[in-house]
């Protein structure tokens, strides 16, 4: 983790959805990915999935540790390590099978 992301260690999370269509989420250390059905960010509370149509990320402050985003918002998830080693084994599993 780098400089810029430890002063986010202490800060609290807060996520905020507005009637599905779109979310603030503080105390994001990280965007891994996105595209317009899934959202994955690493937080101060974990990696957190955000599931949907139309996604797209509106704000993202480093500074701050701020991400927003616009789109339908179908699930939230949040993973621990051990879950998220889970879900990736069964991602790519799964499109083996397809």
């Amino acid at each position: 983790m780098n400089t810029e992301n430890k002063q986010f260690e202490s800060k609290l999370h807060t996520l905020s959805i507005n009637n599905r269509q779109g979310a603030r989420i503080e105390g994001v250390l990280e965007v891994i990915r996105f595209d317009e059905n899934e959202v994955l960010l690493e937080t101060v509370c974990g990696t957190l999935s955000i599931d949907g149509e139309g996604l797209s990320l509106s704000e993202w402050n480093t500074e701050r540790g701020l991400a927003s985003l616009d789109g339908r918002i179908d699930a939230v998830t949040y993973f621990d390590k051990k879950q998220e080693d889970s879900k990736s084994h069964g991602r790519l599993f799964g499109k083996f099978l397809k």
